[in-house]
């Protein structure tokens, strides 16, 4: 699945959401057909051996420590599929706090962006918090002629969805709160996560640009809460989507100069390239091709982005 992003840490994360989506619904799969391979094997020789059923199924994996009669047959179906959504979930949740942090560090946001780019935007008092705040401080730095040039072709990824970002991030606090709950348990994470459920609730699979809203199990009131295997792989297309957005609604920026220079000392060096050509054409078939080597998408090169790749002595005629 190719995507279009600016920044390394909105690609790092697209690929290892791509490669964890590969991963679900096979492994999903073979553990169920395990279960019933092993499940039948019992039924037919009930006194067989742990270490037996073992060479029987795992010989030459190198896999160690597996208790294949409490996994197949003691533990439900039901219950090996919350413990899959768990790693998920956490998975998740990790891969979108790292990529805030990222950003936080790689583009010098405010102090506690990295947070705020967790919480649907609110106000307390006169003063905005959550992402939209750090949209805000983004754009106070102006707007970039880099991302003019790269905009028409970073929208055109299919994640992108600006209308949407108050209503995924909504989604997310769900998600990171029932996460919070499973691993904390306390009465405080608790009412978090009843909070967030309340409004999450109201939201539908338009609200999310999505074909459905992901599943989720309320909350009983008493207990750990439960978990949705389907509803957490369709968090991870969420988050997806938030990482997508606002990769680009960053690169609007002027700190997406940064990231663009950064990228091009790196695999051009630190001199000017040459893109000297009386046919104005060639000239920025070049710097495309420059750009592309970036691992960027293709830009629209302007007048005003020659000139600035020129003042910025990445390029020289």
């Amino acid at each position: 699945m190719q995507q279009k992003f600016f920044f390394q840490p909105s690609k790092s994360v697209a690929k290892r959401l791509t490669e964890t989506f590969d991963f679900v619904w096979p492994t999903a799969a073979a553990i169920w057909n395990l279960r019933w391979q092993v499940v039948g094997i019992v039924q037919v020789c009930p006194d067989i051996s742990e270490a037996e059923l073992l060479g029987r199924f795992v010989a030459g994996s190198e896999i160690r420590g597996a208790n294949l009669k409490k996994a197949c047959i003691t533990t439900s179906w039901s219950g090996q599929q919350r413990q899959f959504a768990k790693f998920l979930l956490f998975e998740f949740c990790a891969l979108y706090e790292w990529w805030c942090e990222s950003m936080h560090g790689r583009l010098s946001l405010p102090d506690g962006s990295s947070k705020a780019l967790q919480f649907p935007t609110s106000t307390k008092g006169n003063v905005k918090r959550g992402v939209g705040s750090v949209i805000d401080a983004a754009t106070a730095s102006g707007s970039s002629v880099v991302g003019a040039a790269f905009f028409p072709s970073l929208k055109t990824n299919k994640k992108y969805a600006p209308i949407q970002i108050e209503s995924l991030l909504t989604c997310y606090r769900y998600f990171k709160e029932l996460r919070n709950s499973l691993i904390h348990g306390s009465g405080d994470a608790v009412e978090k996560l009843k909070s967030s459920e309340t409004n999450y609730r109201k939201l539908s699979a338009a609200d999310l640009r999505a074909a459905e809203v992901p599943a989720f199990i309320p909350y009983s009131g008493s207990g750990d809460p439960d978990i949705s295997l389907r509803g957490v792989v369709g968090f991870g297309e969420i988050v997806l989507m938030l990482v997508s957005t606002l990769d680009i609604e960053l690169s609007k920026t002027a700190l997406s100069e940064i990231e663009f220079k950064e990228c091009w000392s790196r695999v051009h060096g630190d001199g000017p390239r040459e893109v000297a050509t009386v046919d104005a054409n060639r000239r920025a078939h070049r710097i495309r091709v420059l750009s592309k080597n970036l691992g960027l998408p293709t830009p629209k090169v302007s007048v005003e982005f020659e000139e600035w790749l020129r003042a910025n002595r990445l390029v020289h005629y």
